[in-house]
């Protein structure tokens, strides 16, 4: 019963020191794109402020 404790133990240290690098490498690439998708998304279309936004029409409001 211990030695299989120790044994599940191990397999799970040595699949964690395998598989992190990866899995870590993943999330900062993941993270990267992301970012580069929000700036893009940032330079493309510049925020509006209220005093920019055109009148609304009334077939608009229709919809």
């Amino acid at each position: 019963m211990i030695v299989d404790d120790v044994l599940a133990v191990l397999v799970w240290v040595t699949a964690l020191r395998v598989f992190a690098p990866d899995v870590c490498k993943t999330g900062r690439l993941l993270l990267r794109a992301g970012v580069r998708v929000g700036v893009s998304e940032l330079l493309q279309n510049p925020a509006r402020t209220p005093a920019s936004d055109p009148p609304a029409s009334s077939r608009d409001l229709e919809a």
